[in-house]
């Protein structure tokens, strides 16, 4: 019976004193891990997923429960952070505290078979990070003398003038009285190119310059430099509203 016993004890101290211990990566700074994708040789291409496709889904469910002219309610922040492998997939997605739920299930749902081109950093593959912010709280009350009107490099909407245009739902009572033109506004930059407030400087009315505002809200944009810092910048732009 003694010997029985003992051989039970060794082969359950052998069995599992003798298992690989599982070891967690502890990350103290994921900035250094993964690195921002201004660092990298070349911005990786999405191989495999519709970027565009999924920004249009989630602003059709964020305007219905969000309307960007009720300043009564509260709305939520989307911002999003990827982190992605050597082999171009999504390791881990940081959400942002005010999200959305709805909108994060969405997102998580349609990223997680997303592949992108493995990112090179001095010609060595690297882990790095894609993050995003689809719309801000609210149009802010901002100083006009905070935001910097000229910068040696001005703030630039990613994916041109193009990118804000697309946005543009044009207005149905414009559309039946024929209205066109330019509304021209001026957009207030943070620091990361996120758009914090926009102010109409001439509009054509009929809907067309609460749709302007509301694209330009849509817009993330480069932020502008000086002297190689980012800063607040303020920037004129004109949006066309013309009828096919």
């Amino acid at each position: 019976m003694k010997t029985k016993l003992f051989f039970f004890i060794t082969f359950f101290i052998i069995s599992f004193g003798c298992k690989e211990e599982k070891k967690i990566e502890v990350v103290t700074d994921y900035n250094q891990v993964y690195l921002d994708g201004e660092k990298l040789d070349k911005y990786p291409e999405l191989l495999s997923g519709n970027s565009n496709k999924l920004i249009d889904t989630v602003m059709s469910v964020y305007r219905k429960k969000y309307p960007f002219m009720d300043k009564y309610q509260e709305k939520a922040t989307i911002e999003y952070k990827y982190l992605i492998n050597e082999l171009g997939l999504i390791d881990k997605i940081i959400v942002g505290k005010n999200n959305d739920e709805v909108i994060n299930k969405i997102v998580l749902n349609t990223v997680k078979d997303w592949k992108y081109a493995s990112a090179k950093k001095d010609g060595k593959v690297v882990k790095w990070q894609s993050g995003f912010a689809l719309w801000e709280i609210a149009n802010l009350e901002v100083n006009d003398k905070d935001y910097l009107a000229s910068v040696n490099e001005m703030p630039e909407p990613i994916g041109g003038m193009k990118s804000i245009q697309e946005k543009i739902l044009y207005p149905d009572s414009a559309k039946k009285n024929g209205i066109e033109g330019k509304v021209f506004l001026t957009a207030f930059i943070n620091e990361v190119g996120n758009v914090v407030s926009v102010k109409i400087i001439k509009g054509i009315g009929y809907g067309c310059d609460d749709a302007a505002l509301t694209a330009v809200h849509q817009t993330k944009f480069t932020p502008g430099k000086q002297s190689g810092k980012t800063v607040k910048t303020q920037v004129s732009i004109p949006i066309v509203f013309k009828l096919q």
